[in-house]
């Protein structure tokens, strides 16, 4: 399924990777550690489309759920392996020592990263876009993937039938740390990023 050319794709990525250099650098504050995060591709893809490449099956893992408002309005949802999660929950240290994801310590550590994480990228493309996006607080959900991400993402489509998926690389003490982000635009959230993708895409090739 086409919905953007390959030049504005280029150009989310490059949004995103704006919104990933800014969570890291929240991040190794927040921890204390080295955070390196960025993004090797990101896809405008059908719900179905979008519902495979976030999904693992078979694996449990984290879902934090930040419900954007405003002119940008939608849901993005910040993807993690269970070990993963673990890891990051390790890496505060002393802070939450002995605690697991079950834990109301750890998971509202886990939220404060998606906090961080998905805000920094809704910064990123509100600024892209022109138009304002506010986060409202965020929920986690730890459950297997095949529940959570095709559930969620159903859930929250909101008359839209599109999700921009960003494939995430993050590294917290040099371990990698899998996980994904996706933005679930509202119709005319969607709308707007278009917009301005064809806008740029034109004076892009107006330039060439």
């Amino acid at each position: 399924m086409t919905i953007a050319s390959s030049v504005q794709l280029d150009m989310l990525n490059e949004v995103g990777n704006i919104g990933a250099g800014n969570a890291a650098t929240s991040l190794s504050i927040l921890m204390d550690r080295k955070v390196i995060m960025h993004l090797p591709w990101t896809r405008v893809c059908s719900i179905e489309e979008g519902c495979s490449i976030l999904s693992r099956v078979g694996e449990v893992g984290i879902c934090v759920e930040v419900r954007v408002e405003g002119n940008l309005s939608g849901t993005m949802l910040l993807t993690l392996t269970e070990d993963s999660a673990a890891h990051i929950i390790s890496s505060f240290g002393t802070m939450l020592e002995g605690k697991t994801l079950v834990d109301d310590l750890a998971q509202s550590a886990l939220m404060e990263v998606g906090n961080i994480v998905t805000g920094s990228f809704i910064t990123a493309i509100s600024n892209f876009v022109g138009e304002t996006g506010m986060s409202t607080p965020p929920i986690l959900l730890y459950d297997y993937f095949d529940a959570f991400i095709c559930n969620t993402v159903i859930a929250r489509t909101e008359g839209s039938d599109v999700v921009l998926v960003f494939k995430t690389e993050l590294e917290v003490d040099g371990k990698a740390i899998f996980g994904d982000l996706a933005f679930l635009p509202s119709p005319e959230a969607f709308r707007a990023i278009t917009k301005k993708l064809d806008v740029a895409e034109g004076m892009v090739e107006g330039n060439g």
